[in-house]
């Protein structure tokens, strides 16, 4: 069976590709990916599965999950993240999606993150899924997440109970060469550690007033200026790195008023969650601290948040035994490795292993053109069917129907 797994899903490679390049015209931003949203679901549909859209799935008005029902057996879940950047694509010739006509056609917005690789190999699943589906065994749903920049998307889909009964969880990401040392390999099966991150609005309110008469106002943008000079002063920790980044600064109207209205948009990051929340404690009290020197009050408004990830080590193992076992075609990069991002579907990890289940988040080099977040970003689209193979392949180990059952099943449906 892992040699038709690793057989469809090499033919299905130009669908994937096709996919991948459709999608890369209409990137969506989070919360905002309805156009994705709805070629995703009219796939899907056509495949067969039952699809919710939106509202249940997330709350918002973007989000789906589709479910493919086989019989009695566990849930099986696979998360593929949808969203896309705020950045403008370089439209160089010297960029593939603009030679060869596959650009964004949204202004400020492209996918340099992957997603839409991400939502090409979670199609290629689902058709595989559907070919197999008197093989295997309770219940596969495919989540197709928004908003997984800023860390806002999974939190949504785990408060909804999306995964209160999952038995498996996998993730993962495409990521460049750098991973492996720049040799080859087509998957690390698990990673134990991301960074754990925080981001989070510092709207500070103070009172406006005439620039000759500064007595009589509370300027939020020296209120700004001082938490911005401490929050770069952050003392590092100890015990692992820690990370802080400054964003976006908007305040006052104009050169001779007062401001009385600002804004910061920023982040912490800590290789652990510990030390995270070591950060987000020091820059929450930065932030309250400096307003109140000039007078001003402050509010913290957090957008998201993300713990480490850490995969179950027995199922990494298996996933590694799979591949170097069963799947020829694929390389297996023989360790885990820690994810030099943030990644919200920690937390859907985190839910799964809470009831005993267990979960995976793996990662997937190829070549790249560019940083990930670049508008030069490009990957190898070889990836696609071999990380679709991988998903394929171990959600079939753990739910797959053994010998004897397959021949009851058979006899049954006669």
């Amino acid at each position: 069976m892992y040699s038709f797994i690793e057989k469809r899903a090499c033919e299905l490679a130009p669908v994937l590709t096709r996919h991948r390049r459709n999608l890369h015209q209409i990137p969506e931003t989070g919360w905002n990916e309805k156009e994705t949203c709805s070629y995703i679901a009219a796939e899907l549909r056509q495949l067969g599965y039952e699809v919710l859209l939106g509202g249940p799935v997330t709350g918002h008005e973007t989000g789906i999950i589709a479910s493919l029902s086989c019989g009695n057996g566990p849930v099986s879940v696979l998360r593929f993240d949808i969203d896309a950047l705020p950045t403008e694509e370089d439209s160089t010739h010297a960029h593939l999606p603009a030679r060869e006509h596959f650009c964004s056609r949204n202004p400020g917005a492209m996918h340099a993150c992957g997603h839409d690789g991400h939502i090409a190999i979670g199609l290629g699943c689902a058709r595989i899924f559907t070919e197999l589906s008197s093989r295997l065994s309770g219940t596969i749903r495919l989540i197709f997440q928004p908003a997984e920049e800023g860390c806002k998307g999974a939190g949504a889909i785990v408060e909804r109970g999306w995964l209160d009964d999952a038995s498996l969880f996998l993730a993962g990401h495409i990521v460049g060469r750098e991973y492996t040392g720049g040799g080859h390999a087509d998957v690390i099966p698990g990673v134990n550690a991301s960074l754990a991150t925080t981001k989070f609005d510092a709207i500070f309110s103070g009172h406006s007033c005439h620039g000759a008469a500064p007595e009589n106002g509370a300027s939020v943008i020296s209120a700004m200026a001082s938490a911005v000079l401490a929050l770069n002063g952050i003392p590092r920790h100890s015990e692992g790195a820690t990370f802080l980044n400054i964003g976006r600064i908007q305040g006052g109207q104009g050169r001779n008023i007062v401001a009385d209205r600002g804004l910061i948009e920023l982040e912490v990051r800590g290789t652990t969650t510990a030390l995270n929340q070591y950060m987000e404690d020091q820059a929450f009290r930065i932030i309250q601290e400096s307003a109140r020197m000039y007078g001003c009050e402050s509010e913290i408004q957090v957008i998201g948040r993300a713990p480490s990830l850490d995969s179950t080590p027995a199922l990494c193992g298996r996933i590694l035994s799979l591949c170097r076992d069963h799947l020829p075609s694929i390389q297996a990069f023989g360790t885990s490795a820690a994810f030099r991002a943030s990644e919200d579907a920690s937390l859907m990890l985190e839910r799964t292993k809470s009831h005993g289940g267990q979960g995976a988040f793996l990662l997937f080099p190829t070549d790249t053109t560019a940083p990930l977040h670049n508008s030069s970003y490009d990957f190898d689209e070889s990836i696609l069917p071999k990380a679709a193979t991988v998903f394929t392949a171990a959600v079939y180990q753990f739910c797959g129907r053994k010998p004897q059952a397959l021949s009851r099943h058979r006899s049954e449906s006669v």
